[in-house]
């Protein structure tokens, strides 16, 4: 809530308890209660914020949280920018990463159909031409759901031209194409930009237009926005990064027009609240029908299981369970900007959290938020990490080459799996990390800051490891097809 709004709700509050102590009223109606509870709230919500860790991690944080359909609290904290110290609020716009993907989706969802003549088995080589063959055969829902088989790359900085969106995936060759469509789950923001770009090609008008006019401005999202030039006349909070122990602002923004689909869109926790009320209602915000239900069931319904890190992926939407209730949400990370959003639908509860410093850990303060409001509700399971099920066992000596080899996602990560001994090692990072077996096609290795981490392969039916997974990307094995 705002601080006009908080002022208020403490008049009001003192003002009931006056009355009450002269006997004037003998219990707060429901409407006080609400006020109250939710007072509590934003107090223990305060003191998440109040951690040393957390308030270390970034500058200025904004935080929103709804619970059925209402937004009962939203605040800003800290600074926007530590140079000229204007304060962060639920208003400041931020860059919100990857959660961007999101709002693609609900996009290019608003604009499929039987009535559209687009469908998500649409190859998108109907809808853009002129790309290399292997692009033109993926369909809109596998770019969505991360399974197109596409290698990813960062979306941070590049050009600034918004043509770049329209010529840069016509640039790509067969090496964009890691493995066959539909095969795994790898995380892929050239995906997104191309399913960004089929959309532009559809309605024949910049990307970031087409967005405003699907999504933002039926949500009420009106100062939201792809464009740094727009984003800079609103309040905004600029990016921090941490050296030697002091936050200093990162200079230029990331931007990089070519991949706005997948990250750098601008919002605040105020209007970032809306699309959470829009996932949590069917499309409705503040009971008006914003969306078509349909877009917001789909985006809901799993799509593709992440094999390492547990959970699915719908589109544009994480699904896992926390502690036993069933989360949706995305994160986000840009160079000095951290998001995350989180919706328990069962619940009717949604949490905005945004920072503008590169390691501010935003999920953190989600679960806390999550804790609070669910306080006695949760079952006591614990919340799932990297999912390691079963207890390593050996796997056969003869076998063990089937997997040495290099593993690729070029422009993120290579890395390479030996043979010593009896034993596979992962070497990353000029690392090297002993893998113990679970099964044929899962090991797990040691984090270097404690706990596991789990690798899955990809095995072909006569046993060779095609690829492996690591974390949210699959790395095909170089020489293998």
């Amino acid at each position: 809530m705002t601080r006009r709004a908080e002022w208020a709700l403490t008049v009001l509050l003192v003002g009931l308890t006056a009355l009450a102590s002269k006997g004037e009223i003998a219990t707060p109606s429901p409407a006080a209660a609400r006020l109250s509870q939710n007072a509590s709230l934003a107090g223990r919500v305060d003191g998440l914020f109040a951690a040393e860790p957390i308030r270390a991690s970034a500058p200025g944080f904004a935080i929103a949280v709804v619970t059925n359909g209402g937004m009962v609290v939203s605040k800003g904290y800290g600074l926007a920018n530590v140079e000229t110290r204007i304060p962060a609020t639920a208003d400041t716009l931020f860059q919100i990463g990857s959660v961007t993907k999101t709002l693609t989706a609900m996009a290019v969802l608003s604009a499929t159909g039987s009535d559209s003549g687009v469908s998500l088995a649409s190859a998108v080589g109907t809808l853009v031409t002129g790309l290399t063959p292997c692009l033109q055969q993926l369909t809109l829902a596998q770019l969505l759901s991360h399974t197109g088989g596409l290698i990813d790359e960062p979306a941070e900085f590049g050009p600034q031209g918004e043509e770049g969106l329209a010529a840069y995936p016509r640039t790509w060759g067969a090496d964009y194409c890691l493995l066959p469509p539909g095969r795994v789950f790898s995380y892929s923001n050239a995906g997104y930009a191309l399913a960004g770009l089929a959309l532009q090609e559809r309605e024949k008008k910049p990307f970031a237009d087409v967005v405003r006019t699907r999504v933002l401005e039926p949500l009420g999202m009106l100062r939201s926005t792809f464009r740094p030039t727009e984003a800079m006349t609103y309040p905004l909070a600029v990016g921090h990064r941490t050296r030697e122990g002091r936050a200093q602002v990162v200079r230029p923004l990331p931007n990089d027009a070519r991949l706005w689909p997948a990250g750098t869109l601008y919002s605040s926790a105020e209007e970032m609240a809306r699309l959470v009320q829009a996932l949590l209602d069917e499309g409705r915000v503040g009971g008006r029908q914003a969306l078509p239900s349909t877009v917001v069931r789909q985006m809901l319904a799993p799509r593709a299981s992440r094999p390492t890190v547990g959970g699915e992926y719908g589109f544009g939407l994480e699904l896992d369970d926390y502690h036993g209730v069933k989360r949706f949400g995305h994160g986000g990370a840009m160079t000095g900007y951290t998001a995350q959003i989180a919706i328990v639908p069962d619940r009717k509860l949604g949490v905005v959290v945004l920072a503008n410093g590169d390691a501010a850990p935003v999920w953190r303060i989600v679960d806390g938020v999550l804790d609070i409001v669910l306080d006695g509700n949760l079952p006591t399971a614990a919340s799932p990490v990297t999912q390691t099920t079963s207890t390593p066992t050996s796997t056969p000596v003869g076998e063990l080459n089937d997997y040495v080899g290099t593993y690729a996602n070029p422009r993120r990560f290579t890395v390479e799996v030996t043979r010593q001994g009896d034993q596979l090692v992962l070497r990353r990072f000029g690392r090297d990390f002993p893998m113990r077996p679970v099964t044929a096609d899962r090991f797990v290795v040691d984090r270097p800051g404690g706990g596991e981490e789990a690798i899955a392969f990809g095995l072909r039916p006569d046993g060779l490891a095609e690829y492996l997974v690591m974390n949210v990307w699959a790395l095909a094995r170089l020489g293998v097809r």
